[in-house]
């Protein structure tokens, strides 16, 4: 009697490993929409540390990394000159995650046996959380489901996003309301 209503039950959809399609390696932050292989289409790279720069460029991957880790590569334009450090790919698609949207944190969170939301083997250690992480584009002051392992301060976009003053998402370069104002802005 159980299985019937079981099988009704959407399939979790947060936490999903997905990738961004045919991109260069994001300087930070990104949100790649449609994502086919994820249900609600949304794949979202939300890690915001940035690339060392290194005096002189690199010219290996290893001074990319000073604490070991596998995080960034030493990208050459020319093999005879030095490089600068960028993010790998491979660890991009590594910490890239299907998400979707959301009004709370608890739209982030399994809630027992009818409502799962996030995959099983999800790569997210510390799980979601309802986040901004666009200050600009499609998704701005949008918020999605982020891995709390990735994400950083949100509280500056979160307050320009609620009162309406985000450049480029609620407002234009000169301080004006955009019309008609995206959905997201206004909102704490």
């Amino acid at each position: 009697m159980l299985a019937p209503l079981l099988l009704g039950c959407p399939p979790p959809v947060v936490g999903s490993p997905c990738n961004h399609g045919d991109v260069e390696p994001p300087e930070s932050k990104l949100v790649t929409f449609p994502a086919l292989s994820c249900d609600q289409l949304l794949c979202v790279y939300a890690d915001e540390e940035e690339p060392p720069t290194i005096t002189g460029g690199c010219n290996d991957d290893a001074i990319c990394n000073p604490d070991g880790g596998e995080k960034f590569e030493c990208f050459k334009r020319d093999p005879n000159m030095s490089g600068d450090c960028q993010l790998r790919i491979d660890y991009v698609l590594e910490r890239s995650m299907c998400s979707k949207k959301c009004s709370s944190d608890n739209d982030c969170k399994d809630g027992g046996p009818t409502k799962k939301v996030v995959v099983d083997d999800s790569k997210c250690a510390t799980g979601f959380k309802c986040a901004r992480i666009q200050s600009f584009g499609k998704f701005c002051c949008e918020k999605l489901c982020v891995c709390n392992d990735d994400l950083g301060v949100t509280a500056d976009l979160d307050n320009k996003c609620s009162s309406n003053s985000q450049e480029g998402c609620c407002v234009d370069a000169l301080g004006t309301l955009l019309e008609p104002l995206p959905e997201a802005c206004g909102k704490p």
